[in-house]
Formats: C-alpha cells, sequence, structure tokens
C-alpha cells in the first residue's frame, strides 16, 4: 500500500461510505454527487493501489486494507476535533471564541435580549457576531455557526430548522385614524430593489399604491427605525414590532408572511464541545420564544436534530 498523495478530503469520503454502507446515503451525508463519491473512492485506491471496499448485498463493506484506512482516518478525524477544541481558546484572555453569523435584525430584534443571560450562563465564551447574509461562510471557515431564513440549496453544512418567523404590517401610532385604511391610504417604508426577491417587497408591490410608498430602504435596523419613527407603515417581524410600544400591528393576530429560521453548522463543529453549547443555547431560547418568533400560536412541526 502507498500512501502518496492522502489528502482529508479523501478520507472524510471513506469515513462516509464505511458509515452508511451506500452511494446514495454517502454522498447524502457530504452533500455531493454519487458520481463524485464514486470518483474519489476510486482514485483513492488507485493512488493506494489496493481496494478499500467489498460490495455484499448491495452494501460497501471496508475490506481488511480499507480498515486501516477507516481506522486512521477515525484518529486523524479524532485529532481534528480536539484542534478545532484547542484553536476555539483565546490566547489572549483564555475563553473560547465561537462566531455566529447571522442576520442583522435577528440579532437586534431577538437575540439581542438574550445575550446577557448567554454572558452569564457560559463566562468562558466569547461570542462574536458576523452580521451578515453571505452563502458559504462556513465552507470558506469564515464563521462556525450560522442562522439563515432560508435552507441551503448546497454545501456541507448540517441544518437544523430552528423555527418559524412571522412578519406583520405595523404603523407608529399617530398615523393611525379610524376612517384611513392602512394599506391604502398610509404611507408606507417600502423596501429597495435590491430586496425583490424578498416576499416583504413582493407583499408590499402587491396590496400598497406605489404613490404611498414614500420612501425605500434596503432593509436591516435602519427599516425598523425609520417605521419606528413614525415616517410610513412597514412590514416588520412579529419578534421586533410587538415590542415597540409605539408601533400598532395593524394587519391582524396571524403573521402576513412566515419565514423558516435555518441553524447551519459544518458536521466537523458540530462535535466541538464549545460550539454545541452555543448550540444549545441557540435552540433552547429559540424554542422558549418560538410564539413570540411566530407572531402567534407557534407551530410543532420543527425537526429535532440536524439533516445532512
Amino acid at each position: 500500500m502507498h500512501s502518496k498523495n492522502i489528502d482529508w478530503d479523501d478520507l472524510r469520503h471513506v469515513l462516509a461510505l464505511a458509515q452508511h454502507q451506500t452511494m446514495a446515503a454517502a454522498a447524502a451525508a457530504l452533500r455531493v454527487h454519487q458520481t463524485t463519491l464514486s470518483r474519489r473512492i476510486f482514485a483513492l485506491e488507485e493512488r493506494l493501489q489496493t481496494r478499500l471496499f467489498d460490495r455484499i448485498d448491495g452494501r460497501f463493506a471496508p475490506t481488511s486494507r480499507g480498515m486501516i484506512v477507516v481506522r486512521r482516518a477515525r484518529e486523524m478525524e479524532s485529532a481534528s476535533l480536539a484542534l478545532n477544541d484547542d484553536l476555539t481558546l483565546d490566547p489572549h484572555h483564555g475563553r473560547a471564541v465561537v462566531r455566529l453569523s447571522v442576520i442583522q435584525t435577528f440579532v437586534t430584534g431577538f437575540l439581542a435580549r438574550h445575550l446577557g443571560a448567554f454572558a452569564a450562563q457560559y463566562p468562558h465564551i466569547q461570542l462574536e457576531l458576523i452580521c451578515e447574509n453571505r452563502d458559504s461562510v462556513l465552507e470558506h471557515r469564515e464563521a462556525d455557526i450560522a442562522i439563515r431564513y432560508v435552507r441551503p440549496a448546497q454545501g456541507q453544512s448540517a441544518v437544523r430548522k430552528l423555527g418559524e418567523l412571522g412578519s406583520a404590517a405595523y404603523a407608529h401610532r399617530s398615523l393611525l385614524q379610524a376612517d384611513r385604511d392602512w394599506r391604502r391610504d398610509l404611507p408606507w417604508v417600502g423596501f429597495a430593489q435590491v430586496a425583490d426577491r424578498w416576499p416583504e417587497f413582493r407583499w408590499i408591490e402587491t396590496n400598497v399604491p406605489p404613490e404611498r410608498v414614500a420612501m425605500t430602504v434596503n432593509g436591516g435596523p435602519a427599516y425598523t427605525e425609520l417605521v419606528a419613527r413614525g415616517y410610513g407603515a412597514g412590514l416588520l417581524t412579529c419578534v421586533e414590532g410587538d415590542a415597540r410600544p409605539n408601533l400598532q400591528r395593524m394587519s391582524g393576530a396571524s403573521p402576513l408572511i412566515v419565514r423558516e429560521i435555518w441553524l447551519l453548522v459544518l458536521p466537523e463543529l458540530r462535535r466541538n464541545v464549545t460550539v454545541r453549547k452555543v448550540l444549545d443555547w441557540i435552540v433552547g431560547v429559540t424554542q422558549q420564544d418560538a410564539s413570540a418568533l411566530l407572531g402567534s400560536a407557534a407551530r410543532a412541526d420543527l425537526s429535532a436534530e440536524y439533516g445532512e
């Protein structure tokens, strides 16, 4: 057996096939095509000049040589996890640092109210909040955990549905009059064209006369602040709008728009002790406040564990 040109990505494919036993299941776990997995395994066998798997009754089982590779790969995986644990510690203050990529309004509208309790419960962990909505930040190692409103269509992240986030129409109380139709008579703060894929943009475009849109913003805390200051009605997440006493929800008890909230983490970081504590905390506070996030009675169809 020759060990030339073996890298960790090759061994990850071997581990996945040994664990899941079928190409389909292993490829799904790695979030790659079956042809990619098959090609990587075959190329590694060619480099090592040995067969790593036998196919028995439709399932793949490691050969005796394959078990050597699997055992060494597991040792490397354990060493990688231990190294991740070591490197989460900031040498300047001895605390572990976990980077959370999260949509800015989810921080200002929801997470901020829980951060004090997190710091008290986990004084040895420093959260680094990266407010953004870019794709692939985990695969590029720019963050350890991500929270998004859309389930990623590709990538290697393990994903879990955290809950649902409702949005409704709100306006400053000073704008409200009994004889005014809140859709057609109030001024509105709309969303800029750059946000045309958002359901909030489409709702305003469909339901509000264009001449009633006083200004547009590309979202974020600036949008919330303009609505809160009375520049116009707007669509806010219920967890934001309901918390502001100067705002009135105009669209009734049920949310107008419901988005899914997704928690993303790379599979190898999921087993990091410190990262796991942050994941469990995020799951805990979102489940605790599920009704407030949805803006009405919470639904019970949330997944209990991560999927690939």
